[in-house]
């Protein structure tokens, strides 16, 4: 069975797209960027590589994987179900259910086993919404860049979502909304207006508190004392290097897709409450997305530079300038935000 009056909706992320095809089609039109922001979404964390000396530690860009729903859809006042099935059958067996009540699901997968998908290795935090469902086929919606709605065998399916390879997995799990609050679908940017600060608040606070070296301002800093040595430490650096910078410009774990999200969501917060105070830090978060483009563009290049630990040095220069930038923006939008929210900075 297939949704009758559902419309795809694209996104760049996936568990943004995801969460937005859900309320959508539950009745809210809102925008991705918005639901990034409300969700607190923008981090960086370090993950160590599972095979060190071959492969570059992952460096996520957001916060872990559900918690920008978690966190959208409290600020929303939405109620977000979640449920992980023991196995395939049931798992199965739940999403038929959910569909039947008229529900978009929101699936955690292993991009390894989605037939249209050209990446060939194992990333299984990955998110699709699905709104279809037979014997043979399933309809899923995922992100722009892998063709939006797309349909799938429902047996690559099932092993997309019972994989528990690649980076953290979450086998079976999904999420759904039953039905948004009233005032959300009757006056929407009334809601978005009332938890926009809040959330903003809450994202400056973390991303100023030190939280070591895996997470925050710390990670990245972190990130740029080490990568001036990976032309000697990983093997092949030319492919591993590269590699990332293909992953964080069209993936956006690295930073450059998540910096571009926030960045508009500060553009579309501006545009709610019509005036001027959001305007330096959307010209200053701007810039900050314009360096990561420049960072990932340098990743880009490394194969063909004359010197490669040189190439890296440069990179790690522009990530600790990044660091800076960062944490100076969220200092400074943490004190309007704070006021805003009637909280103390």
């Amino acid at each position: 069975m297939r949704l009758a009056t559902f419309q795809p909706q694209l996104g760049d992320h996936c568990e943004t797209t995801t969460l937005r095809n859900m309320i959508h089609h539950a009745g809210a039109g809102i925008s991705e960027p918005m639901l990034f922001g409300l969700g607190q979404g923008i981090d960086f964390q370090y993950w160590d590589a599972p095979d060190p000396g071959r492969g570059a530690p992952m460096l996520t860009g957001r916060i872990e994987p559900a918690l920008v729903s978690r966190n959208a859809c409290s600020a929303l006042g939405v109620e977000l179900h979640q449920a992980q099935p023991p196995d395939p059958e049931s798992a199965f067996s739940a999403a038929v259910e959910l569909l039947d009540a008229g529900h978009v699901v929101g699936m955690s997968v292993d991009i390894f086993h989605l037939d249209y998908f050209s990446s060939r290795s194992h990333f299984a935090s990955h998110y699709i919404a699905l709104y279809g469902l037979d014997d043979s086929l399933a309809h899923v919606v995922d992100t722009g860049q892998q063709g939006g709605a797309q349909t799938l065998p429902t047996e690559s399916l099932r092993r997309a979502r019972a994989s528990s390879e690649g980076f953290m997995p979450s086998p079976h799990l999904h999420l759904y909304i039953e039905q948004l609050p009233a005032r959300l679908t009757t006056d929407t940017d009334a809601v978005l207006r009332e938890g926009i600060w809040n959330a903003i608040r809450l994202t400056a606070q973390r991303m100023t508190t030190d939280r070591g070296p895996r997470y925050g301002i710390g990670a990245l800093r972190r990130a740029a004392s080490e990568i001036a040595g990976w032309s000697d430490t990983l093997a092949p650096a030319d492919e591993v290097v590269q590699g990332v910078g293909r992953f964080w410009r069209f993936a956006g774990t690295g930073g450059a897709n998540f910096r571009k999200l926030y960045h508009a969501f500060l553009i579309e917060a501006r545009q709610l409450y019509g005036d001027g105070e959001l305007d330096p830090f959307v010209r200053d978060f701007g810039e900050v997305q314009q360096q990561w483009d420049e960072v990932i563009d340098m990743l880009m290049a490394y194969r063909g530079a004359d010197d490669g630990r040189k190439q890296l040095e440069a990179v790690a220069a522009r990530l600790d300038a990044i660091a800076d930038a960062e944490q100076a923006v969220f200092e400074k939008l943490l004190v309007p935000a704070a006021k805003r929210a009637g909280e103390p900075v």
